[in-house]
């Protein structure tokens, strides 16, 4: 007695099963490329961050100033050699404080061993070597009340920066622009449109093309179409596919990166973070959907990478172009601004990464949710057309 075999009209559990046991190999390895540029990425970013207090020190460096011009004064009258160092190593307290009411005595002025300490201690709130803060009090003092020999006008320690850099072809008002820079902004910037998406527009170009346009001219579509599943059947379950696959190694690369943050990082915005990852997946299956596309319009497999591989390529390339235009690149004199045309012309444009991170903030720029719902319509309608176009057409089996 014969047994009636079940035509699968929308999904194909053995397709599905031949389609993962045929790719499982390259997706793991885009899978653990895309971990470990995550979390280099992490650790990198990590290093070059600098910690910036919220408190303001403009007061004690005012007051550590005053202390150290009270000490150069009091060095040049009694030849001694009080300095900064020599105090914060704990020594000489009591010469300290004969410095301190001589200069009081003699210039009115109110200072003390515990006055100089807690300038120090408010001083190093800000984050910045106090050597550094010493340095730059030395050259000012140097140049103070300083004349030019030919010019007599007075000499300062900007003056002379600014004059150095336009020698050197730097505009002075660049070095204000670069340290207004946001390197976290930079650094993500890089890895969400671009590093962290070259590796899996390869592997959806690769799997797009194999699973429906390269059967086709391999002429193995005719098998598959030879057992109880309908073409609806076999767009559908490779449709699947598409979608549960980046889905899986973009959720992945999302735990492990947040998961690392928290190793690297004293606060972590794990809702901005999910929402980058989100905002990725969306973009990725916009991608993925003129891929599939493709593969389902043509029946020779080099037209249909030269389709799906031809857009992903100038997304990308697009966007490369297009990160040399930002606001920081910009700011840094690396970048040009008339370069920015490019994010325009590049799906990846739409992925608002700097308004995606804001979410988890107190001030959130919704600027992302309009570009996301072009995302989405441009996934729908790619698979949509693909499906119903390879449900329709001619096939050359």
């Amino acid at each position: 007695m014969e047994t009636t075999k079940k035509t699968a009209r929308f999904f194909s559990r053995p397709l599905m099963g031949q389609t993962i046991k045929s790719n499982w190999a390259l997706c793991l390895a885009i899978l653990l490329i895309m971990v470990l540029l995550g979390n280099v990425m992490n650790y990198a970013m990590s290093m070059m961050a600098t910690e910036k207090s919220d408190v303001d020190v403009t007061e004690y460096q005012e007051s550590f100033y005053t202390y150290l011009g009270g000490l150069a004064a009091y060095d040049t009258m009694a030849q001694q050699e009080l300095s900064y160092e020599d105090f914060a190593g704990g020594k000489n307290e009591a010469a300290y404080e004969t410095a301190f009411e001589m200069l009081n005595a003699q210039a009115g002025m109110d200072l003390s061993v515990e006055g100089f300490q807690s300038a120090i201690d408010g001083l190093s709130q800000s984050g910045i070597g106090l050597e550094k803060y010493v340095e730059q009090f030395e050259y000012a003092y140097a140049l103070k009340q300083s004349e030019g020999v030919f010019s007599k006008e007075e000499l300062t320690v900007s003056e002379m920066l600014t004059v150095t850099l336009d020698m050197m072809g730097v505009a002075p008002d660049l070095v204000e622009k670069m340290s207004e820079m946001d390197p976290a902004s930079m650094m993500n910037q890089m890895y969400y449109t671009a590093m962290g998406l070259l590796p899996i527009f390869i592997l959806i170009v690769i799997l797009a093309n194999s699973l429906i346009a390269d059967q086709v001219d391999r002429s193995s579509m005719a098998y598959v179409l030879s057992t109880p599943t309908k073409r609806s059947a076999v767009a559908v379950t490779q449709m699947v596919f598409l979608l549960v696959v980046p889905l899986l190694i973009i959720g992945v690369v999302g735990a492990t990166r947040i998961g690392t943050s928290f190793l690297f990082y004293d606060e972590v915005n794990v809702a901005g973070m999910v929402a980058l990852f989100i905002g990725m997946y969306i973009l990725v299956e916009a991608v993925c959907g003129l891929c599939y596309m493709g593969s389902c319009l043509f029946s020779q497999s080099k037209k249909s990478m030269a389709f799906g591989g031809g857009l992903a390529v100038w997304f990308f390339l697009a966007s490369m172009i297009g990160l040399f235009g930002s606001e920081n690149m910009v700011n840094t004199g690396m970048g040009v601004e008339e370069l920015s045309i490019f994010n325009k012309l590049t799906l990846v444009g739409l992925y608002d990464v700097d308004a995606l991170a804001t979410i988890g903030t107190g001030s959130v720029d919704t600027a992302f949710v309009w570009k996301l719902l072009v995302l989405v319509a441009v996934a729908v309608v790619s698979y949509a057309v693909g499906a119903v176009r390879f449900s329709k057409k001619d096939l050359p089996l």
